[in-house]
């Protein structure tokens, strides 16, 4: 077998690990629910917390929609041992598409955001939508994601477990 990479981008079964990058990524496009979780781990004034960062409830609500493919993608990643048993190796293909749609969705969010505050400049939306743009542009070119997801189709084909 020919190495594409190097040997630390392997895990001990010879599959490529998920890059620091894409966790990164995943991080950046589950803010809300990492927000949230801060705020309700905070059991006095949780309310005002929340308030702090979505100050009317139904942005929140809508965060958290965007939120939700790629935090099913990193339910993927974290639970690939468990796939690759049950031989259930198609949902690594909806890891990519995942991310895809929660980017392009909270892209879609803060212009309509910055559309209703008549494209006004505003340092948040600015970021984010440079932050989106490059989560996006990663997930697009990204070579060691492409080579990862099609390693993880490939290796449960190749080499099935034997238990004792």
């Amino acid at each position: 077998m020919k190495l594409l990479l190097p040997l630390k981008y392997y895990d001990d079964a010879g599959r490529v690990k998920p890059a620091v990058a894409l966790y990164l990524c995943i991080g950046f496009l589950s803010r809300s629910l990492m927000i949230l979780i801060g705020s309700v781990s905070v059991r006095e004034n949780s309310d005002q917390l929340l308030a702090l960062f979505y100050p009317e409830k139904r942005y929140l609500y809508i965060c958290l929609a965007i939120a939700f493919p790629a935090f099913l993608a990193l339910l993927l990643l974290g639970f690939r041992e468990k796939i690759w048993h049950a031989d259930k190796c198609w949902m690594f293909s909806c890891i990519k598409p995942f991310l895809i749609l929660s980017v392009l969705a909270d892209l879609g969010l803060h212009v309509m955001l910055a559309n209703i505050e008549h494209w006004q400049f505003s340092w948040l939306i600015a970021i984010t939508l440079l932050l989106d743009s490059l989560v996006f542009y990663f997930l697009i070119k990204d070579k060691h994601t492409q080579m990862m997801l099609l390693d993880w189709k490939k290796s449960s084909q190749i080499s099935p477990e034997v238990k004792p």
